[in-house]
């Protein structure tokens, strides 16, 4: 992928898993790391000693008078969006906020509004509609002809001590699973669709949809092992199936036969182990070993804010606002579950 440099200064806002994660794509991205904020000080130092310049702080307002940013990653847990984000805004930095956005679509849509009005680009980490295979598959669409079934399963380790916080685990959860049903139909409007949620246990979770002949699911599953991020996507032409989690795809055709039929599981067998090597090998080159899509979604972003122009930013308010609705859709359904 030909990806030139960005060359923002970034400050990363929370020095958990992702803040670390966040860093290093902001530095292979052509950006600098200049500031790490966290509460927990030694967290933070932790994080900035592997960028050179980068200082260390629990202090946001030091961390924006002493290294004059130019772009925030917000990578603190969701509670805290509105009100950091709010203050990014103020400083009129262009702002890159972890899944989910906000707490709904209305405040979503009060955050983008205050972006706007600076003139600054604020933008979800949806990652995994970014990634190379699902690139990969959106290449792939015309050879499957007329699309039948997008397919998207997720097991997640999120609730394993926790039991209690299931259902608000899967609702973090669900703007990936959105945001790719909503890159693969860009005509589509996922909030306007008409979603049915099916919760058979807290965190458990099953939501359909469909769109212009098109069935869509999301199986959300915390207690479902082992892990598992897959994305099967059907038409009357073949199928391609993704795996989320490694970030590789896998063919299928379309042919109709008795050989076919005998053929297909271990054509499908070799072609898994083919792509899955493959891939693990390309990955390891990259040094890229989890968030497979970060990179990629992060270059993208640090380049549409460089470029000053709101318009190139990889995820549109429309598309940030249409995933939000499908997510409340989905929580409104899951209380009354819960309630029931």
């Amino acid at each position: 992928m030909g990806w030139g440099p960005a060359g923002g200064r970034a400050i990363v806002v929370g020095a958990g898993l992702m803040g670390r994660h966040h860093a290093s794509a902001i530095r292979r991205s052509g950006s600098a790391v200049v500031a790490v904020i966290d509460r927990d000080l030694d967290l933070a130092r932790s994080v900035a000693q592997r960028h050179a310049g980068a200082i260390a702080t629990n202090d946001l307002e030091e961390a924006l008078a002493r290294t004059r940013p130019t772009i925030a990653h917000l990578c603190t847990p969701a509670q805290t969006h509105r009100a950091l984000a709010e203050r990014l805004a103020l400083a009129q930095l262009h702002t890159f906020i972890e899944k989910p956005f906000a707490s709904s679509a209305m405040e979503t849509r009060l955050l983008l509004e205050e972006f706007s009005r600076v003139g600054k680009i604020a933008c979800p980490v949806h990652q995994y509609a970014f990634q190379r295979s699902v690139e990969q598959a959106i290449a792939s669409l015309p050879d499957l002809g007329s699309l039948r079934r997008i397919a998207i399963e997720i097991r997640s380790a999120g609730a394993e001590f926790n039991p209690g916080t299931g259902d608000r685990v899967a609702g973090e959860i669900a703007p990936h699973p959105l945001s790719i049903i909503q890159r693969l139909l860009p005509s589509e409007d996922v909030g306007a669709l008409n979603w049915i949620l099916h919760r058979a246990a807290p965190g458990e979770w099953l939501a359909n949809a469909s769109s212009n002949g098109v069935l869509l699911s999301i199986a959300i599953s915390m207690g479902g092992r082992p892990t598992r991020f897959t994305t099967v996507i059907s038409g009357t032409g073949g199928t391609v199936e993704l795996n989320n989690f490694h970030d590789y795809i896998v063919n299928q055709s379309g042919l109709v036969s008795r050989s076919a039929k005998i053929a297909q599981p271990f054509a499908y067998a070799g072609r898994t182990l083919v792509n899955a090597t493959g891939n693990l090998l390309k990955r390891a080159v990259r040094g890229e070993s989890a968030y497979p899509g970060l990179r990629a979604l992060t270059h993208q972003f640090h380049r549409a804010a460089e470029s000053g122009v709101r318009t190139n930013a990889p995820i549109t308010p429309s598309e940030i606002v249409a995933v939000a609705t499908a997510r409340d859709a989905l929580l409104a359904q899951c209380r009354e579950w819960s309630r029931g």
